[in-house]
Protein backbone atom coordinates (compact mmCIF):
# COMPACT_ATOMS: atom_id res chain seq x y z
CA UNK A 1 0.00 0.00 0.00
CA UNK A 2 1.47 3.11 -0.79
CA UNK A 3 1.18 6.54 0.85
CA UNK A 4 1.86 10.35 -0.10
CA UNK A 5 1.78 12.77 2.28
CA UNK A 6 -0.49 15.60 0.83
CA UNK A 7 -0.61 19.17 2.56
CA UNK A 8 -1.61 21.93 0.27
CA UNK A 9 -5.43 20.30 -1.34
CA UNK A 10 -8.34 21.95 -1.16
CA UNK A 11 -10.79 20.66 1.73
CA UNK A 12 -13.38 18.35 0.57
CA UNK A 13 -16.16 18.90 3.18
CA UNK A 14 -17.56 22.09 2.04
CA UNK A 15 -17.88 21.00 -1.39
CA UNK A 16 -19.72 17.90 0.26
CA UNK A 17 -21.85 20.13 2.66
CA UNK A 18 -22.71 22.99 -0.32
CA UNK A 19 -23.59 20.38 -2.84
CA UNK A 20 -25.83 18.49 -0.81
CA UNK A 21 -27.86 21.48 1.03
CA UNK A 22 -30.73 21.07 -1.86
CA UNK A 23 -30.87 17.64 0.28
CA UNK A 24 -31.91 19.89 3.40
CA UNK A 25 -33.87 21.81 1.43
CA UNK A 26 -35.99 19.32 0.00
CA UNK A 27 -37.02 18.42 3.11
CA UNK A 28 -39.05 21.08 3.93
CA UNK A 29 -41.26 20.35 0.86
CA UNK A 30 -44.77 20.44 1.47
CA UNK A 31 -47.64 19.09 -0.70
CA UNK A 32 -50.21 20.18 0.89
CA UNK A 33 -51.19 21.57 4.45
CA UNK A 34 -51.60 18.67 6.55
CA UNK A 35 -52.65 17.46 10.00
CA UNK A 36 -49.73 16.25 12.05
CA UNK A 37 -51.31 12.52 11.90
CA UNK A 38 -50.88 12.62 8.64
CA UNK A 39 -46.82 12.85 9.07
CA UNK A 40 -46.96 10.24 11.75
CA UNK A 41 -47.86 6.73 11.01
CA UNK A 42 -48.79 6.03 14.32
CA UNK A 43 -50.75 8.99 15.59
CA UNK A 44 -54.35 8.44 16.75
CA UNK A 45 -56.25 9.65 14.62
CA UNK A 46 -59.40 9.68 16.58
CA UNK A 47 -57.68 12.12 19.00
CA UNK A 48 -59.80 14.81 17.26
CA UNK A 49 -63.16 13.32 17.00
CA UNK A 50 -62.96 13.13 20.70
CA UNK A 51 -65.26 9.33 20.00
CA UNK A 52 -63.58 5.80 19.17
CA UNK A 53 -62.63 5.38 15.41
CA UNK A 54 -63.83 2.00 15.27
CA UNK A 55 -67.30 3.17 16.49
CA UNK A 56 -67.88 6.20 14.34
CA UNK A 57 -67.07 3.61 11.15
CA UNK A 58 -68.78 1.09 12.53
CA UNK A 59 -72.03 3.08 12.26
CA UNK A 60 -71.39 4.86 8.96
CA UNK A 61 -69.84 1.80 7.58
CA UNK A 62 -66.19 3.25 6.52
CA UNK A 63 -64.34 0.14 6.88
CA UNK A 64 -65.20 -1.08 3.26
CA UNK A 65 -64.63 2.33 2.01
CA UNK A 66 -61.41 2.31 3.43
CA UNK A 67 -60.41 -1.06 2.16
CA UNK A 68 -61.01 0.51 -1.47
CA UNK A 69 -59.44 3.23 -1.09
CA UNK A 70 -55.99 1.19 0.24
CA UNK A 71 -56.45 -1.27 -2.08
CA UNK A 72 -54.15 -3.27 -0.31
CA UNK A 73 -51.37 -0.78 0.48
CA UNK A 74 -50.96 -0.09 4.08
CA UNK A 75 -49.53 2.95 3.14
CA UNK A 76 -52.66 4.33 1.50
CA UNK A 77 -54.89 2.73 4.55
CA UNK A 78 -52.90 4.94 7.34
CA UNK A 79 -53.06 8.38 5.56
CA UNK A 80 -56.68 7.66 4.45
CA UNK A 81 -57.82 6.87 7.93
CA UNK A 82 -56.16 9.80 9.52
CA UNK A 83 -57.55 12.39 7.08
CA UNK A 84 -61.26 10.69 7.57
CA UNK A 85 -61.22 10.39 11.12
CA UNK A 86 -60.04 14.00 12.03
CA UNK A 87 -61.34 16.37 10.01
CA UNK A 88 -60.66 19.71 8.95
CA UNK A 89 -62.10 22.87 10.60
CA UNK A 90 -60.26 25.70 8.29
CA UNK A 91 -62.24 26.35 5.22
CA UNK A 92 -58.77 27.45 3.58
CA UNK A 93 -56.93 24.64 4.43
CA UNK A 94 -60.19 22.17 3.32
CA UNK A 95 -59.86 24.52 -0.02
CA UNK A 96 -55.91 23.58 -0.56
CA UNK A 97 -56.52 20.06 -0.21
CA UNK A 98 -59.36 19.94 -2.77
CA UNK A 99 -57.99 22.03 -5.57
CA UNK A 100 -54.88 18.89 -5.05
CA UNK A 101 -57.49 16.95 -5.49
CA UNK A 102 -58.43 18.19 -8.63
CA UNK A 103 -55.19 18.34 -10.32
CA UNK A 104 -55.22 14.65 -8.93
CA UNK A 105 -58.21 13.16 -10.63
CA UNK A 106 -57.47 15.18 -14.01
CA UNK A 107 -53.92 13.64 -13.56
CA UNK A 108 -54.17 10.16 -12.40
CA UNK A 109 -51.32 8.17 -14.34
CA UNK A 110 -48.89 10.88 -12.99
CA UNK A 111 -49.36 10.71 -9.50
CA UNK A 112 -49.11 7.02 -9.44
CA UNK A 113 -45.85 7.42 -10.77
CA UNK A 114 -44.86 9.87 -8.83
CA UNK A 115 -46.24 7.85 -5.68
CA UNK A 116 -44.53 4.67 -7.11
CA UNK A 117 -41.30 5.98 -7.20
CA UNK A 118 -41.39 6.80 -4.03
CA UNK A 119 -42.24 3.57 -2.91
CA UNK A 120 -39.56 1.49 -5.14
CA UNK A 121 -37.15 4.35 -3.75
CA UNK A 122 -38.08 3.01 0.04
CA UNK A 123 -38.08 -0.89 -1.05
CA UNK A 124 -34.18 -0.28 -2.88
CA UNK A 125 -33.47 1.39 0.71
CA UNK A 126 -35.22 -1.59 2.41
CA UNK A 127 -33.43 -4.25 0.49
CA UNK A 128 -29.91 -2.73 0.52
CA UNK A 129 -27.75 -3.44 3.37
CA UNK A 130 -26.63 0.23 3.89
CA UNK A 131 -26.42 1.27 7.57
CA UNK A 132 -25.64 4.86 8.47
CA UNK A 133 -25.46 4.28 11.96
CA UNK A 134 -22.66 1.79 11.84
CA UNK A 135 -20.08 1.81 14.32
CA UNK A 136 -17.63 1.90 11.80
CA UNK A 137 -16.78 5.03 10.04
CA UNK A 138 -16.05 3.17 6.63
CA UNK A 139 -18.97 1.50 6.66
CA UNK A 140 -20.86 5.04 7.47
CA UNK A 141 -18.94 6.39 4.81
CA UNK A 142 -19.89 4.25 2.05
CA UNK A 143 -22.83 3.63 2.87
CA UNK A 144 -23.83 7.45 3.00
CA UNK A 145 -21.76 7.54 -0.88
CA UNK A 146 -24.44 4.48 -2.09
CA UNK A 147 -27.64 5.99 -0.60
CA UNK A 148 -26.90 9.27 -2.34
CA UNK A 149 -26.62 7.76 -5.70
CA UNK A 150 -29.74 5.93 -4.76
CA UNK A 151 -31.35 9.15 -4.22
CA UNK A 152 -30.06 11.12 -6.52
CA UNK A 153 -31.28 8.65 -8.94
CA UNK A 154 -34.85 8.93 -8.10
CA UNK A 155 -34.36 12.36 -7.78
CA UNK A 156 -33.77 12.30 -11.26
CA UNK A 157 -37.26 10.52 -12.05
CA UNK A 158 -39.03 12.75 -9.56
CA UNK A 159 -37.37 15.85 -11.76
CA UNK A 160 -38.38 14.24 -15.06
CA UNK A 161 -41.76 13.27 -14.24
CA UNK A 162 -42.19 16.95 -13.13
CA UNK A 163 -40.87 18.41 -16.03
CA UNK A 164 -43.47 16.71 -18.44
CA UNK A 165 -46.60 17.02 -15.82
CA UNK A 166 -46.19 20.63 -14.31
CA UNK A 167 -48.01 22.47 -17.07
CA UNK A 168 -50.93 20.23 -16.30
CA UNK A 169 -51.44 21.08 -12.57
CA UNK A 170 -53.04 24.50 -11.52
CA UNK A 171 -53.23 23.44 -7.72
CA UNK A 172 -50.84 25.79 -5.25
CA UNK A 173 -50.05 22.74 -4.00
CA UNK A 174 -48.60 20.75 -7.02
CA UNK A 175 -47.03 24.28 -8.63
CA UNK A 176 -45.62 24.53 -5.47
CA UNK A 177 -43.76 21.11 -5.39
CA UNK A 178 -42.91 20.80 -9.65
CA UNK A 179 -41.31 24.62 -9.05
CA UNK A 180 -39.69 23.69 -6.39
CA UNK A 181 -38.29 20.43 -7.98
CA UNK A 182 -37.19 22.51 -10.75
CA UNK A 183 -35.48 24.81 -9.14
CA UNK A 184 -33.70 22.98 -6.33
CA UNK A 185 -32.47 19.96 -8.68
CA UNK A 186 -31.51 21.35 -11.49
CA UNK A 187 -29.30 20.10 -13.99
CA UNK A 188 -26.04 21.36 -13.26
CA UNK A 189 -26.87 20.53 -9.43
CA UNK A 190 -27.07 16.52 -10.80
CA UNK A 191 -23.63 17.10 -12.36
CA UNK A 192 -22.17 18.61 -9.63
CA UNK A 193 -23.69 15.85 -7.59
CA UNK A 194 -22.84 12.65 -9.87
CA UNK A 195 -19.02 14.59 -9.71
CA UNK A 196 -18.59 14.82 -6.44
CA UNK A 197 -19.92 11.02 -5.76
CA UNK A 198 -17.75 10.16 -8.37
CA UNK A 199 -14.33 11.34 -6.61
CA UNK A 200 -15.80 9.85 -3.25
CA UNK A 201 -15.56 6.19 -4.76
CA UNK A 202 -12.32 6.66 -6.72
CA UNK A 203 -10.71 3.67 -6.58
CA UNK A 204 -7.18 4.90 -6.87
CA UNK A 205 -6.94 6.49 -3.50
CA UNK A 206 -8.22 8.79 -0.80
CA UNK A 207 -6.13 11.99 -0.25
CA UNK A 208 -6.09 13.53 3.25
CA UNK A 209 -3.95 15.81 4.99
CA UNK A 210 -2.68 16.00 8.71
CA UNK A 211 -0.51 17.91 11.00
CA UNK A 212 1.63 17.32 14.09
CA UNK A 213 0.80 17.91 17.57
CA UNK A 214 2.63 18.77 20.60
CA UNK A 215 4.46 15.46 21.12
CA UNK A 216 4.87 14.66 16.89
CA UNK A 217 1.38 12.98 16.90
CA UNK A 218 -1.21 13.37 13.70
CA UNK A 219 -3.84 15.69 14.21
CA UNK A 220 -6.43 17.86 12.58
CA UNK A 221 -6.81 14.87 9.47
CA UNK A 222 -9.08 16.51 6.59
CA UNK A 223 -10.54 14.45 3.53
CA UNK A 224 -8.77 16.54 0.44
CA UNK A 225 -9.69 17.04 -2.68
CA UNK A 226 -8.00 15.62 -5.44
CA UNK A 227 -7.05 18.37 -8.32
CA UNK A 228 -8.92 18.07 -11.66
CA UNK A 229 -6.26 17.81 -13.94
CA UNK A 230 -2.44 17.36 -13.48
CA UNK A 231 -3.13 15.09 -10.65
CA UNK A 232 -0.69 12.11 -10.18
CA UNK A 233 1.94 13.81 -12.36
CA UNK A 234 1.75 17.05 -9.70
CA UNK A 235 2.06 14.34 -6.90
CA UNK A 236 4.41 11.23 -8.24
CA UNK A 237 7.50 12.88 -6.78
CA UNK A 238 5.73 13.62 -3.39
CA UNK A 239 7.05 11.82 -0.09
CA UNK A 240 6.03 8.43 0.35
CA UNK A 241 5.94 5.07 1.82
CA UNK A 242 4.90 1.89 1.38
CA UNK A 243 3.11 -0.52 4.05
CA UNK A 244 4.53 -3.95 3.55
CA UNK A 245 1.29 -6.99 2.48
CA UNK A 246 1.56 -8.32 5.77
CA UNK A 247 2.14 -5.66 8.07
CA UNK A 248 -1.69 -5.58 9.76
CA UNK A 249 -1.10 -3.47 12.20
CA UNK A 250 0.29 -0.81 10.21
CA UNK A 251 -2.44 -1.20 8.02
CA UNK A 252 -5.16 -0.98 10.39
CA UNK A 253 -3.49 2.54 12.31
CA UNK A 254 -3.83 3.75 8.50
CA UNK A 255 -7.28 2.96 8.75
CA UNK A 256 -7.85 4.66 11.52
CA UNK A 257 -6.52 7.56 10.06
CA UNK A 258 -8.34 7.44 7.28
CA UNK A 259 -11.72 7.09 9.27
CA UNK A 260 -10.72 10.60 11.06
CA UNK A 261 -10.05 11.90 7.75
CA UNK A 262 -13.12 11.23 6.45
CA UNK A 263 -15.33 11.54 10.06
CA UNK A 264 -17.06 14.96 8.76
CA UNK A 265 -17.75 13.82 5.39
CA UNK A 266 -19.14 10.63 6.32
CA UNK A 267 -21.54 12.70 8.86
CA UNK A 268 -22.66 15.24 6.33
CA UNK A 269 -23.31 12.24 3.75
CA UNK A 270 -25.25 10.55 6.57
CA UNK A 271 -27.24 13.64 7.54
CA UNK A 272 -28.09 14.38 3.89
CA UNK A 273 -29.16 10.66 3.52
CA UNK A 274 -31.24 10.65 6.12
CA UNK A 275 -32.84 14.09 5.43
CA UNK A 276 -33.58 12.47 1.56
CA UNK A 277 -34.95 9.32 3.12
CA UNK A 278 -37.06 11.77 5.26
CA UNK A 279 -38.23 13.71 2.62
CA UNK A 280 -39.03 10.63 0.24
CA UNK A 281 -41.51 9.32 3.26
CA UNK A 282 -42.99 12.86 3.64
CA UNK A 283 -43.77 12.87 0.36
CA UNK A 284 -45.52 9.02 -0.10
CA UNK A 285 -47.56 9.39 2.85
CA UNK A 286 -48.50 12.87 1.08
CA UNK A 287 -49.12 11.38 -2.44
CA UNK A 288 -50.81 8.15 -0.55
CA UNK A 289 -53.52 9.92 0.59
CA UNK A 290 -54.41 11.09 -3.38
CA UNK A 291 -53.93 7.55 -4.28
CA UNK A 292 -56.23 6.68 -2.03
CA UNK A 293 -59.13 8.94 -3.40
CA UNK A 294 -57.79 7.78 -7.21
CA UNK A 295 -58.20 4.29 -6.41
CA UNK A 296 -61.69 5.13 -5.07
CA UNK A 297 -62.78 7.38 -7.78
CA UNK A 298 -61.69 4.68 -10.29
CA UNK A 299 -63.16 2.00 -8.63
CA UNK A 300 -66.82 4.26 -8.96
CA UNK A 301 -65.94 4.71 -12.23
CA UNK A 302 -66.33 0.85 -12.74
CA UNK A 303 -69.62 0.92 -11.28
CA UNK A 304 -71.21 3.80 -12.97
CA UNK A 305 -71.50 5.69 -9.75
CA UNK A 306 -71.35 9.23 -9.55
CA UNK A 307 -68.99 11.61 -7.76
CA UNK A 308 -68.17 14.99 -7.30
CA UNK A 309 -66.11 17.44 -5.49
CA UNK A 310 -67.55 19.21 -2.58
CA UNK A 311 -67.97 22.80 -1.59
CA UNK A 312 -67.86 23.67 2.01
CA UNK A 313 -69.89 26.35 3.90
CA UNK A 314 -68.04 28.41 7.02
CA UNK A 315 -68.98 26.97 10.00
CA UNK A 316 -71.88 29.58 10.87
CA UNK A 317 -74.02 28.49 7.82
CA UNK A 318 -76.99 26.45 7.89
CA UNK A 319 -77.39 25.82 4.24
CA UNK A 320 -76.95 22.17 2.67
CA UNK A 321 -77.23 21.23 -0.91
CA UNK A 322 -77.12 17.56 -2.12
CA UNK A 323 -78.21 15.63 -4.85
CA UNK A 324 -78.48 12.29 -5.66
CA UNK A 325 -76.53 11.71 -2.32
CA UNK A 326 -75.90 7.94 -1.34
CA UNK A 327 -74.34 5.28 1.19
CA UNK A 328 -70.95 4.77 -0.78
CA UNK A 329 -70.29 1.62 1.51
CA UNK A 330 -72.91 0.20 0.25
CA UNK A 331 -72.43 0.40 -3.27
CA UNK A 332 -68.97 -0.91 -2.92
CA UNK A 333 -70.78 -3.99 -1.60
CA UNK A 334 -73.10 -4.05 -4.36
CA UNK A 335 -71.00 -3.23 -6.65
CA UNK A 336 -73.19 -1.33 -8.50
CA UNK A 337 -74.55 1.97 -8.34
CA UNK A 338 -77.94 2.93 -5.63
CA UNK A 339 -80.30 4.92 -5.40
CA UNK A 340 -79.61 8.46 -4.09
CA UNK A 341 -81.42 11.25 -2.38
CA UNK A 342 -81.52 15.57 -2.88
CA UNK A 343 -81.70 18.01 0.16
CA UNK A 344 -82.38 21.21 0.04
CA UNK A 345 -82.01 23.26 3.04
CA UNK A 346 -81.18 26.26 4.76
CA UNK A 347 -81.22 27.74 8.43
CA UNK A 348 -81.97 24.30 9.67
CA UNK A 349 -80.38 22.44 12.48
CA UNK A 350 -82.67 19.43 13.32
CA UNK A 351 -83.38 17.27 10.98
CA UNK A 352 -86.39 14.46 12.00
CA UNK A 353 -86.22 11.56 9.55
CA UNK A 354 -89.49 8.90 9.83
CA UNK A 355 -91.35 6.79 7.81
CA UNK A 356 -92.32 3.14 6.69
CA UNK A 357 -89.52 0.36 8.09
CA UNK A 358 -86.72 -1.10 5.72
CA UNK A 359 -87.14 2.84 3.62
CA UNK A 360 -83.75 3.59 3.62
CA UNK A 361 -84.18 5.76 6.95
CA UNK A 362 -80.71 5.14 8.27
CA UNK A 363 -78.46 4.32 4.65
CA UNK A 364 -79.82 8.12 4.13
CA UNK A 365 -78.36 9.28 7.84
CA UNK A 366 -75.23 7.03 6.78
CA UNK A 367 -74.42 8.79 3.49
CA UNK A 368 -74.96 12.12 5.40
CA UNK A 369 -72.46 11.34 7.70
CA UNK A 370 -70.20 9.73 5.01
CA UNK A 371 -70.07 12.67 3.07
CA UNK A 372 -69.45 14.92 5.77
CA UNK A 373 -66.45 13.35 7.03
CA UNK A 374 -64.90 13.33 3.41
CA UNK A 375 -65.79 16.70 2.17
CA UNK A 376 -64.04 18.39 5.17
CA UNK A 377 -61.10 15.52 4.86
CA UNK A 378 -60.85 16.54 1.22
CA UNK A 379 -61.99 13.36 -0.42
CA UNK A 380 -64.57 12.70 -3.38
CA UNK A 381 -68.28 12.84 -2.38
CA UNK A 382 -70.59 10.12 -3.53
CA UNK A 383 -73.20 12.62 -4.95
CA UNK A 384 -73.73 14.14 -7.80
CA UNK A 385 -73.60 17.47 -5.84
CA UNK A 386 -72.60 18.00 -2.34
CA UNK A 387 -72.51 20.90 -0.19
CA UNK A 388 -72.51 21.63 3.57
CA UNK A 389 -71.34 23.54 6.16
CA UNK A 390 -67.78 22.86 7.99
CA UNK A 391 -68.72 21.01 11.20
CA UNK A 392 -66.48 21.27 14.16
CA UNK A 393 -66.89 17.36 15.47
CA UNK A 394 -68.90 14.78 14.07
CA UNK A 395 -70.36 11.78 16.35
CA UNK A 396 -72.66 8.98 16.16
CA UNK A 397 -74.91 7.50 18.06
CA UNK A 398 -76.65 4.10 16.96
CA UNK A 399 -78.61 1.99 18.37
CA UNK A 400 -76.59 -1.41 19.32
CA UNK A 401 -77.75 -5.36 20.51
CA UNK A 402 -78.81 -6.17 23.76
CA UNK A 403 -75.76 -6.44 26.29
CA UNK A 404 -74.90 -10.36 26.12
CA UNK A 405 -73.18 -10.07 29.30
CA UNK A 406 -75.89 -8.73 30.96
CA UNK A 407 -73.44 -6.02 32.66
CA UNK A 408 -76.33 -2.86 31.88
CA UNK A 409 -79.72 -2.78 30.18
CA UNK A 410 -79.80 -1.27 26.46
CA UNK A 411 -81.21 2.01 27.52
CA UNK A 412 -78.73 2.26 30.33
CA UNK A 413 -75.81 1.65 27.76
CA UNK A 414 -77.26 4.01 25.30
CA UNK A 415 -77.55 7.36 27.88
CA UNK A 416 -73.83 6.25 29.11
CA UNK A 417 -72.74 6.25 25.39
CA UNK A 418 -74.70 9.93 25.28
CA UNK A 419 -72.94 11.10 28.61
CA UNK A 420 -69.79 10.23 27.28
CA UNK A 421 -69.96 12.11 23.87
CA UNK A 422 -72.03 14.74 25.87
CA UNK A 423 -68.46 15.40 27.35
CA UNK A 424 -66.78 16.21 23.80
CA UNK A 425 -69.47 18.27 22.53
CA UNK A 426 -68.60 21.98 21.02
CA UNK A 427 -71.05 24.44 19.33
CA UNK A 428 -71.04 23.73 15.72
CA UNK A 429 -70.67 20.06 16.31
CA UNK A 430 -72.56 17.39 13.84
CA UNK A 431 -74.61 14.18 15.58
CA UNK A 432 -76.49 11.14 13.89
CA UNK A 433 -79.12 9.46 16.10
CA UNK A 434 -80.01 6.33 14.61
CA UNK A 435 -83.27 5.07 16.61
CA UNK A 436 -81.85 5.97 19.46
CA UNK A 437 -83.88 5.86 23.06
CA UNK A 438 -86.18 3.29 21.38
CA UNK A 439 -85.83 0.48 24.07
CA UNK A 440 -88.41 2.29 26.43
CA UNK A 441 -91.99 2.91 26.05
CA UNK A 442 -93.22 5.84 23.93
CA UNK A 443 -93.86 8.50 26.49
CA UNK A 444 -90.29 8.00 28.18
CA UNK A 445 -88.55 7.51 24.97
CA UNK A 446 -89.49 10.36 23.46
CA UNK A 447 -88.86 12.84 26.79
CA UNK A 448 -85.79 11.54 26.62
CA UNK A 449 -85.08 12.57 22.94
CA UNK A 450 -87.17 16.00 23.52
CA UNK A 451 -84.42 16.66 26.90
CA UNK A 452 -81.38 15.76 24.43
CA UNK A 453 -82.78 17.19 21.50
CA UNK A 454 -83.41 20.84 23.13
CA UNK A 455 -80.07 20.57 24.39
CA UNK A 456 -78.20 20.17 21.42
CA UNK A 457 -79.72 22.67 18.79
CA UNK A 458 -80.03 24.81 21.95
CA UNK A 459 -76.00 24.78 21.45
CA UNK A 460 -76.08 24.97 17.80
CA UNK A 461 -74.93 21.61 17.47
CA UNK A 462 -76.74 20.07 13.96
CA UNK A 463 -78.98 16.81 14.56
CA UNK A 464 -80.24 14.28 12.49
CA UNK A 465 -82.23 11.84 13.73
CA UNK A 466 -84.21 8.72 12.31
CA UNK A 467 -87.03 8.06 14.89
CA UNK A 468 -90.22 5.84 15.09
CA UNK A 469 -91.00 7.35 18.18
CA UNK A 470 -93.87 9.40 17.10
CA UNK A 471 -94.71 11.64 20.21
CA UNK A 472 -91.24 13.18 19.73
CA UNK A 473 -91.05 13.56 16.43
CA UNK A 474 -94.40 15.54 16.03
CA UNK A 475 -93.08 17.50 18.86
CA UNK A 476 -90.48 19.40 16.76
CA UNK A 477 -91.25 18.87 13.62
CA UNK A 478 -93.07 22.41 12.85
CA UNK A 479 -90.15 24.46 14.35
CA UNK A 480 -88.53 26.96 11.92
CA UNK A 481 -85.39 25.15 12.76
CA UNK A 482 -86.78 21.44 11.77
CA UNK A 483 -86.50 19.41 8.86
CA UNK A 484 -89.24 17.01 8.54
CA UNK A 485 -87.85 13.96 6.11
CA UNK A 486 -89.84 10.89 5.25
CA UNK A 487 -89.00 7.58 3.70
CA UNK A 488 -91.07 7.30 0.62
CA UNK A 489 -93.76 4.62 0.64
CA UNK A 490 -95.87 3.82 -2.32
CA UNK A 491 -100.19 3.09 -1.81
CA UNK A 492 -99.41 -0.21 -2.62
CA UNK A 493 -96.68 -0.33 -0.04
CA UNK A 494 -93.96 -0.66 -2.10
CA UNK A 495 -90.66 1.00 -0.54
CA UNK A 496 -88.80 3.68 -3.15
CA UNK A 497 -85.89 3.90 -0.85
CA UNK A 498 -86.54 7.74 -1.67
CA UNK A 499 -86.26 9.94 1.03
CA UNK A 500 -88.41 13.20 0.72
CA UNK A 501 -89.76 16.01 2.76
CA UNK A 502 -93.15 14.70 4.65
CA UNK A 503 -94.17 15.33 8.16
CA UNK A 504 -94.35 12.13 10.47
CA UNK A 505 -96.75 9.86 10.89
CA UNK A 506 -98.06 7.69 13.46
CA UNK A 507 -97.25 4.36 11.38
CA UNK A 508 -94.36 2.99 10.26
CA UNK A 509 -96.36 0.65 8.34
CA UNK A 510 -94.96 -2.41 10.12
CA UNK A 511 -98.11 -4.82 8.50
CA UNK A 512 -96.36 -3.96 5.17
CA UNK A 513 -93.54 -6.42 6.53
CA UNK A 514 -96.29 -9.04 7.79
CA UNK A 515 -97.98 -9.30 4.67
CA UNK A 516 -94.73 -9.45 2.63
CA UNK A 517 -93.35 -11.84 4.82
CA UNK A 518 -96.68 -14.35 5.95
CA UNK A 519 -99.03 -14.02 2.73
CA UNK A 520 -96.87 -14.60 0.00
Amino acid sequence: MNVHLMFRQKDFLPDIKALLQSSVLISDFQLRRLEEQLQKETADPAQKLCQSYQELAADLGLFRLLEQMANGDKIILTACSAALFAPLQNKEDISFRLDCLRDALHNRSTIRQLYQTTIDTEKQRAGSMYWLGSSYIDSTYASGINLLKLYTEMLMKLRRTADAASGQFSSEGFQHLFAQLKSELSDQYFAQVKSVLQSLTDQSGTMISASFGSYLQGVDYVLRKKEDSHFWRHWQFSPAFTIADRDDEAAKDLGCRKGRAVNNAANAMAQAAENLQDFFAKLRLELSFYAGCINLADRLDQIHAPFCIPELYPTSSEERNCRSLYDISLALNQNTSVIGNDLSSDHKILFLITGANQGGKSTFLRSIGQAQLMAQCGMPVAAEQFACPIREKIFTHFKREEDTAMKSGKLDEELARMDAIADSLVPGSMILFNESFAATNEREGSEICRQITQALIDHHVDVFFVTHLYAYAHAYCDLPCTESLRAERLDDGRRTFHIIPGRPTQTAYGEDLYHKIFKK
